[in-house]
């Protein structure tokens, strides 16, 4: 073994040694046949997707956790996101948001993009912030950047079309020709003292040969940072890691590395992480990882990754808190629901059901999160209305409800919870009202506890106080089983009643589901004191589709029904309406709760 761990070493030490002869050679030669041997000379995504021997000696020399800066994009990329329409005041309190959570950049669209556009980047770029630079993202063409000087902003991000089929359909030049222009609007940026970064768009498509030489050459003119662009999400961890090193054997070691990286294939955040520690210096995110298609990197998700590598620097350095507030700001003006899935603030991020992770996390949360939800100001969420409960979870309830219940009444109703959540869907206050009950029993002495009574009794051989201990451990068992069962019975009655009550059912249908008319209809039902479920609500996007709703109706008589039925009638007949309102079968209500399950059980199917 000792043998076998030493020609390891010397195998690795080889080379690494091959790898940076590889990387000294394209610094000496743009189009030298070394760095292409090394890269690949047909476009890097073409070159070897298993890990070799070079890779393993690149991966023995990465940090865990490397010094990084952020380049938040919600600005520019975001604007991109196919239901994005910011505001001029959006884009300032966003702004305000980004500089106080702690990114180190925000970046604007292009000032030529329109007067608009022009008017805000100045606006922002003037707003002195205390922690954030304004930079704006523009074409390397001296129309654009002579604007983007004259706004304000603190640095400009210059990009280039360099794989084939890019060039091809933009400016058609050659590598030499991409060259020469970055070359003089790289120098008119640097002359008016601002921060310049020179990105090849399409990186991982291009051909690693030329932007290689590329690379060097817009160093060599003392750009701030080089750009390495992953525009349609193409790369893998291992691709990343191969192009973010070969870049950075030819560059300045004081040149950064700005990776922007799409997420079309679901790599954005490892691959953001593989670039930061095979040597990349910056990283674009957006808010909420909105942006064109399917956007890139998440805020929220960078963060969380890196939090998990080294908590103590992230909480220090960034307003984690703020990370909440910022993403529904955003999903609010992009109009878009932030994921149930979402890293850190979606609705599952910290909601636990399964009972064994209930009792566990209640024991201790690190059981079962590697994020500590306070640190984000986010509420952690133990769900026990369900067959899959456990008894610690109940019992954690009780407690919220400052109940005093013995664990021996907690382990009985729970029995009865779960065969009931079979059955039926329960409501947090349904689960709530049994434990209100049970509290309300007064019962002191636990059955279990008597029966670790009976058992000292019965090693101490005291017969006749073990047969007294036993008895009274069998009537406080039935007194607590009593108990549990009155209060699962309230809960069914109420249950049972409301099914037992007259019922209707109604689909309202119409252009933009006519708000003005379905408010209206809520209204109704709400202050008529019945009893009413939304069963399904379709409102797609585009205002000229049709929407619709399915209500279903409980009242204690049937005029009483007849009476709302007919005010809702009445409300889509109005001249101004655009609904129609129609009854429809309880069979097909039925259905309509049944296909959400269908669709599961198919999936698992």
């Amino acid at each position: 073994m000792l043998r076998l761990a030493s020609g390891l070493c010397r195998a690795s030490s080889a080379v690494c040694r091959t790898t940076r002869q590889a990387q000294r050679a394209a610094s000496s030669s743009a189009g030298g046949g070394s760095a292409g041997s090394h890269v690949g000379t047909r476009g890097f995504h073409a070159t070897k997707p298993h890990l070799t021997l070079a890779d393993l000696a690149v991966l023995q020399t990465l940090p865990a956790f490397p010094k990084f800066s952020i380049v938040d994009s919600t600005l520019r990329e975001g604007e991109q996101f196919s239901t994005t329409e910011f505001t001029s005041e959006d884009r300032v309190y966003i702004a305000k948001l980004l500089d106080k959570l702690g990114v180190d950049y925000i970046e604007m669209v292009n000032p030529k993009a329109s007067t608009q556009a022009a008017e805000d980047c100045s606006v922002v770029a003037g707003m002195r912030l205390s922690n954030a630079k304004i930079l704006t993202h523009t074409r390397c063409h001296m129309d654009d950047v002579t604007a983007a000087v004259s706004s304000g902003v603190h640095g400009v991000n210059l990009y280039m079309a360099t794989s084939k089929i890019l060039r091809e359909h933009s400016h058609g030049k050659g590598i030499e020709a991409v060259i020469e222009t970055a070359s003089e609007v790289i120098r008119y940026v640097k002359d008016h003292g601002l921060e310049v970064r020179f990105s090849c768009e399409d990186t991982f498509r291009s051909d690693m040969t030329e932007i290689l030489s590329i690379y060097k050459a817009v160093d060599a003119l003392g750009v701030d940072r080089v750009g390495i662009a992953d525009t349609v999400g193409i790369a893998t961890p291992l691709e990343v890691m191969r192009v973010i090193s070969a870049v950075r054997g030819v560059v300045s070691p004081d040149t950064g590395i700005e990776f922007h990286v799409h997420n079309d294939t679901g790599c954005c955040v490892a691959n953001a992480l593989v670039a930061l520690q095979a040597g990349a210096t910056h990283i674009d995110t957006c808010v909420l990882g909105i942006g064109e298609r399917n956007g890139i990197t998440p805020l929220g998700g960078l963060l969380a990754r890196m939090y998990t590598i080294d908590k103590e620097a992230i909480t220090s350095r960034f307003d984690l808190k703020l990370l909440r507030h910022l993403e529904r700001y955003v999903a609010s003006a992009a109009d878009i629901e932030i994921p149930f899935n979402n890293y850190i603030t979606g609705t599952s991020a910290f909601t636990h059901k399964a009972g064994v992770h209930s009792k566990a996390v209640m024991a201790n949360p690190s059981a079962y999160e590697i994020i500590d939800p306070t640190d984000f100001g986010v509420d952690r969420n133990i769900q026990f209305a369900h067959r899959l409960t456990g008894w610690n979870a109940i019992s954690h309830r009780a407690k919220q409800l400052n109940l005093e219940i013995t664990d021996s009444q907690i382990k009985t109703v729970t029995s009865m919870i779960k065969n009931l959540a079979d059955e039926r869907s329960l409501t947090m206050d349904q689960v709530d009202s049994m434990l209100m009950r049970l509290g309300q029993s007064g019962m002191k002495l636990s059955s279990d506890e008597l029966e670790k009574r009976a058992e000292h009794a019965r090693q101490t051989k005291s017969a006749e106080l073990e047969a007294a201990i036993v008895a009274t451990q069998a009537a406080v068992k039935e007194y607590e089983t009593a108990v549990a069962h009155d209060a699962i019975k309230s809960i069914r009655q109420s249950m049972l009643s409301a099914e037992s009550q007259p019922t209707l059912a109604v689909e309202i249908e119409g252009h933009l589901f006519d708000k003005a008319v379905i408010n209206r209809i809520m209204d109704l039902v709400v202050d008529a004191g019945v009893q009413f479920e939304i069963v399904r609500m379709e409102v797609p996007p585009v205002n000229e589709a049709s929407s619709s709703a399915v209500i279903q109706v409980w009242a204690k008589t049937g005029e009483d029904l007849e009476g709302i039925f007919q005010q809702m009638q009445d409300l889509v007949e109005a001249p101004t309406a655009e609904c129609t309102l129609r009854e429809i079968s309880l069979k097909d209500v039925k259905a309509l709760r049944r296909q959400p399950i269908e669709a599961i059980e198919a999936l698992e199917a």
